[in-house]
């Protein structure tokens, strides 16, 4: 009957550190490279989740707002709201409406519509420019999920090249020489997949939320448009965004 022993956690965690600190100088300064990579993307992760949260929050409050006032919503109501992408929309659309009233005003129809194309427009870029500052830095993130595995591979690469220079120089195959450095070479490729998999899914989950968000503002404009009256050629809201519009408020 075989007899299996079973190293305890306890000690799988020292042997890991230990092959961590008795690493090569390549090997380490991979590591390093990885371990500041992290740091980084966990305070974009950190920072962003903490803002679309915000947004999110500021944003709900707005759509159930103008739902049940209309552009009547009081101003300390949406400044409270800011910095929500909805916020910074109703501002714009409140400064314009009123800086329409207080020109002289005997406008036609051809005048209400060229107005309404206005405001979509002026909404719109405005719309763009808030979803621009969201996607802000997560670029860094979509390149540490590509960069990280080939960070850890090469150093992988690199310790099993040095161990089998050091089996040619030692003159044997033995697991006692090439396991150690095995080892040590694989601790790179760990840290690669762990930056690189941490990094995938947040760029995931905070991409999904930039996307409806983009959603929601355009509903919003659209909103905003119906309320003002403009006569301006409106895009279609497909079907299965107004129904997450319903589900999200």
């Amino acid at each position: 009957m075989d007899v299996h022993f079973v190293t305890p956690f306890g000690d799988f965690g020292r042997s890991i550190f230990s092959l961590v600190f008795e690493s090569g100088p390549f090997a380490k300064f991979i590591l390093l490279i990885l371990f500041v990579i992290s740091v980084i993307s966990w305070a974009i992760i950190y920072d962003r989740t903490r803002l679309f949260l915000k947004l999110l929050k500021g944003g709900r409050v707005l759509h159930m707002g103008i739902a049940s006032k209309g552009l009547a919503l009081p101003m300390e109501t949406v400044k409270r709201c800011l910095p929500s992408v909805e916020g910074t929309l109703l501002l714009e659309a409140k400064r314009y409406i009123e800086g329409k009233h207080s020109q002289s005003s005997d406008q036609d129809h051809d005048n209400a519509e060229a107005g309404g194309s206005h405001l979509r427009g002026l909404l719109e870029g405005r719309a763009m420019t808030e979803i621009s500052e969201m996607e802000k830095n997560l670029i860094f993130l979509a390149t540490t999920a590509s960069i990280s595995p080939f960070l850890g591979l090469l150093g992988t690469v690199w310790g099993i090249m040095s161990s089998f220079l050091s089996m040619g120089m030692e003159g044997t195959a033995s697991i006692e020489v090439v396991g150690p450095g095995i080892a040590e070479a694989l601790v790179t490729t760990i840290a690669g997949l762990g930056a690189a998999i941490t990094a995938l899914v947040a760029y995931n989950l905070l991409v999904r939320h930039v996307r409806r968000q983009e959603t929601r503002a355009d509903l919003f404009i659209s909103r905003i448009l119906a309320l003002t009256g403009a006569k301006s050629q409106q895009r279609p809201v497909v079907k299965s965004e107004a129904l997450y519009e319903k589900k999200s408020l």
